[in-house]
């Protein structure tokens, strides 16, 4: 029997996104899935593609990204949960490979692919310093500290973003899914922080490939989106560490 896996799929005002990223989660293979799609929003409202095992769920106004992931895999039931950006694309089989990757040790509770054309660091890596976040932002650099070793196919990494992350359900109850104080970012590394802490890994799997465009440009400091990341990032980096999320 195949493992089933649900696929929150979060969007707003990417309609021309949308439809591709959804059909990659109904492609996949060796796993049984359903889609969840989020819609936080989006004006004009999106439209996810007719299938009877995509559920769709409106919100009137953008809820924030760590809200609207939660209220997603809330609207979910199977044991393994997966987060998917809008302007991603999986590999047919990149849900098998992350299944596998956690399901063989129990004591993983996420896994993460390589992103199509990047280096395994673009995506994940040790947890990123203040000056490595700022240098990211400014457009510095475009990748983490590394952790894997030459040939490795799955290794241990502090965080992965949140463009792709496949959550044992159990895990992700856990640590109380994403901290809803936060809106716009770092919720996804902040999880993975959280997840750790209770004792569970976090891998990123070689043979499991993804494609994601590299980070787009908007968080400007000029920008609202780019001011309410900054304060974002001081409370990730300035404030207390939770070991459960803020509701």
């Amino acid at each position: 029997m195949n493992p089933r896996v649900d696929v929150v799929v979060l969007t707003w005002n990417d309609a021309g996104l949308l439809d591709a990223a959804v059909e990659s989660a109904l492609g996949s293979t060796g796993v049984d899935v359903g889609v969840v799609v989020v819609d936080n929003g989006s004006d004009p409202p999106a439209t996810p593609p007719g299938d009877e095992r995509v559920v769709l769920l409106r919100n009137p106004a953008n809820r924030g990204v760590a809200a609207g992931r939660n209220q997603g895999a809330a609207a979910a039931a199977a044991p393994w949960l997966c987060f998917l950006d809008s302007d991603a694309r999986l590999a047919p089989d990149c849900l098998a490979w992350l299944v596998a990757a956690v399901a063989d040790d129990p004591g993983r509770g996420m896994a993460a692919p390589v992103f199509t054309g990047q280096a395994p660091q673009a995506s994940a890596g040790r947890g990123p310093s203040v000056a490595r976040k700022l240098a990211r932002g400014l457009g510095m650099t475009a990748s983490y500290r590394p952790v894997r070793r030459h040939h490795q196919s799955r290794w241990e990494v502090d965080f992965a973003i949140g463009a792709c992350q496949l959550w044992r359900r159990s895990a992700f109850e856990e640590v109380g899914g994403f901290d809803e104080g936060y809106f716009y970012g770092p919720e996804d590394i902040d999880a993975c922080r959280r997840l750790r802490r209770s004792g569970l890994g976090v891998v990123q799997v070689a043979d499991a490939r993804c494609d994601h465009p590299p980070r787009r440009r908007h968080r400007r400091l000029a920008t609202g989106p780019g001011l309410r990341h900054g304060l974002a990032l001081a409370r990730y980096y300035l404030g207390p560490v939770r070991p459960h999320a803020q509701p």
